[in-house]
């Protein structure tokens, strides 16, 4: 299990802005009668921030213990949900079609031409794609760019390479094109203990992939971040990224 050993500590990793929900709404625009599929959904962070502006939500996850937190999470809401656990080219040929298909931070991993084809099956005629992702660093803080050079040398897996593919190099060769991008501004107070569960948040440097060696990056980057942060909590700027796609074919 790769991303399921980021829970306990996603909240801490780059959030989506509330707001940004709201204004990928606007801009496609949703009416509230759209069903939506959430393609590696992990525990929901995508879906449910557009709870309130759809008809149905599901969750698709090769992870099962991501889709556990989701439903628990869809319990305290008092919500109805699908959960679909399953690759995406694995998927079940009776789910859809999908008014809006979305994807957050795992896009990169579904890059294959059979889960392409799965994914246009299930879009509806008129329907939307949706590529959801945080700005990394939106205004060059230098304690980022501290967290960032020292987590790097700790980063196992095949995540920097995956992350080089474009939207538009991800969709080449499916008639899927994009046609809008919408960005949100918004800021929020961050502690060092929250950017430790940031690292431990992320794929490639969880305790789970790095074992022991967890406890000596955490280490380094007390060491090399506490200068920012003596004086309390600091203010970090956020982005998301919203990347609005669909069939070039319909008008």
């Amino acid at each position: 299990m790769l991303w399921s050993a980021t829970l306990g500590h996603r909240e801490h990793i780059h959030p989506y802005l509330p707001q940004f929900f709201a204004d990928v709404a606007r801009a496609i625009p949703l009416t509230g009668r759209e069903d939506l599929i959430d393609l590696g959904s992990g525990p929901g962070e995508v879906g449910f921030g557009f709870l309130p502006f759809v008809a149905s939500l599901a969750f698709l996850d090769a992870e099962k213990p991501m889709l556990d937190a989701a439903e628990e999470q869809a319990r305290k809401l008092g919500r109805r949900i699908r959960t679909v656990h399953a690759k995406l080219e694995d998927a079940p040929e009776d789910i859809g079609p999908f008014n809006l298909i979305t994807m957050g931070r795992s896009h990169w991993f579904m890059h294959t031409p059979a889960s392409h084809a799965r994914m246009e099956r299930m879009l509806a005629p008129g329907g939307h794609v949706l590529i959801c992702m945080p700005v990394q660093n939106p205004d060059r803080a230098a304690w980022h760019e501290t967290y960032a050079r020292v987590r790097q040398p700790w980063m196992r897996g095949p995540h920097r390479e995956l992350m080089k593919t474009s939207v538009a190099e991800f969709f080449a060769g499916t008639g899927i094109i994009e046609v809008k991008r919408v960005v949100t501004h918004g800021q929020k107070p961050i502690d060092l203990d929250q950017v430790i569960h940031r690292a431990l948040g992320t794929p490639s440097t969880t305790r789970a992939i790095l074992g022991a060696d967890a406890d000596r990056m955490i280490a380094e980057l007390r060491t090399a971040l506490a200068p920012y942060f003596k004086n309390g909590p600091i203010i970090e700027r956020h982005a998301s990224l919203g990347i609005i796609l669909r069939r070039g074919r319909e008008s």
